[in-house]
């Protein structure tokens, strides 16, 4: 018996040591009422409040459970209080929902919004978040903009992990593969000088395995992407893309166009990937100018004029087409600086990048080129160059000759002259 009593005794203990967290009934609360204690919605459950409700404990809303702050109803949170959202929570018009605690951190503050949890704001509601209060957001937060927010929110941005991707080539009927290693880093807003040009490599914290990071409501979290040293120099990684939440990310994130670097400004809880894995998607491009004036124009092989765009590594090929009243014109190319023949079709070829004031034979387009052309003139520009030209040598050709007839009287009067010509 006395055995029975202790086993009880020491049960009765047990539980007492345990924190009471009470079941928030499915209902409607429409009462005026300060809640110390522990509260939970559960799953399948809907809990509306119409009334005023101070809560200074936990308040958990379980997945697949539903709290509607209703017209007029109002759950303040302040002290310890806090709001545990994994379920839906919807705050209608006119309805409250002050976040004023004072907790911080992810385990005490007063918001904690897991990644299956929706907070839904509608238009002409009262949602607060205090000065002192500190809310995470790794779920959704529908209409964030009716959101007074006051103390600090964070939203949960996952970064991808450094990863290794192999391309293939086309290279005319041969397909090559290369494999080349990413690393993926990020950095923070407050971490170092908003202008870029301070955002050193060094300024990043690499990721090894998808992150979580949490970044302060309306800061920037910059993420960095480019191929390890001697990996994949065909690789522009200003042409790659992220996909944010599912979404592709709008042209206006990436800001380097060097680097590959990508800025994000997260206003709700976000999934981050990268998008561009194919080759197409980030081999290096190279815009070149074709020159033109009235006597010329310069035109590739497949015809481009005026500009055209070439792959890293492809051979870039083009003419000079002049204009009838120039064709006699006896020009000279140059490719940067170094000087150029075509071939027996009038083509010149780059082949490889700029060696020495050279092309070299192989290795294709590798870096920006600049294209000049030099010596185009107008026909009638050269024929009457030509005829001035005729004119002075007929000219000097008359003053020689009579040089030449003076000097044969004098030598014959006083020998040899030598007058100089």
């Amino acid at each position: 018996m006395k055995k029975t009593i202790a086993v009880f005794l020491a049960c009765l203990m047990l539980f007492a040591s345990i924190p009471f967290m009470a079941a928030a009934a499915d209902g409607t609360w429409a009462d005026a009422e300060v809640i110390t204690d522990n509260r939970t919605v559960s799953a399948g459950d809907t809990l509306t409040i119409t009334g005023t409700y101070t809560v200074t404990g936990n308040f958990y809303v379980e997945p697949g459970a539903n709290l509607v702050i209703s017209n007029n109803g109002s759950l303040i949170f302040t002290g310890t209080g806090r709001l545990v959202n994994s379920g839906n929570v919807t705050v209608k018009i006119t309805g409250t929902l002050n976040l004023s605690g004072t907790g911080t951190g992810t385990d005490g503050a007063t918001l904690v919004n897991n990644s299956t949890g929706t907070i839904e704001i509608q238009k002409g509601s009262n949602c607060n978040l205090g000065f002192s209060s500190a809310a995470y957001n790794s779920g959704t937060i529908k209409n964030i903009d009716y959101l007074a927010i006051n103390g600090k929110l964070y939203h949960q941005v996952t970064v991808p992990a450094s990863f290794t991707n192999t391309y293939t080539k086309a290279e005319m009927w041969n397909r090559t593969e290369t494999t080349v290693t990413y690393t993926v880093g990020y950095a923070l807003d407050a971490d170092f000088d908003t202008d870029l040009d301070y955002l050193t490599d060094d300024s990043y914290t690499n990721c090894s395995i998808d992150t979580n990071v949490w970044v302060q409501h309306g800061e920037k979290i910059y993420i960095l992407i480019s191929p390890e040293d001697g990996d994949g120099d065909w690789v522009d990684t200003s042409r790659m893309q992220l996909t944010i939440g599912g979404q592709l990310a709008a042209a206006t994130s990436k800001i380097d166009n060097d680097r590959g670097v990508f800025c994000i400004r997260p206003t709700s809880a976000l999934d981050v990937d990268v998008y561009s894995t194919s080759y197409k998607d980030v081999v290096k491009l190279f815009e070149i100018v074709l020159p033109r004036t009235e006597g010329y124009y310069v035109t590739t092989m497949d015809g481009d004029v005026d500009t055209c765009t070439v792959e890293f590594g492809k051979t870039l090929s083009f003419r000079v087409v002049l204009a009838p009243d120039y064709d006699k014109s006896e020009f000279y190319v140059y490719v940067n600086t170094a000087y150029m023949e075509p071939d027996e079709y009038g083509y010149f070829d780059v082949t490889g990048p700029i060696v020495d004031d050279q092309i070299a034979t192989s290795g294709g387009v590798q870096g920006d080129i600049t294209i000049t052309v030099m010596g185009v003139s107008a026909n009638e520009i050269r024929e009457t160059m030509g005829s001035v030209l005729t004119f002075v040598q007929q000219i000097f050709d008359i003053i020689k000759s009579i040089f030449d007839y003076f000097a044969d009287i004098f030598s014959g009067l006083f020998g040899d002259v030598d007058l100089g010509i």
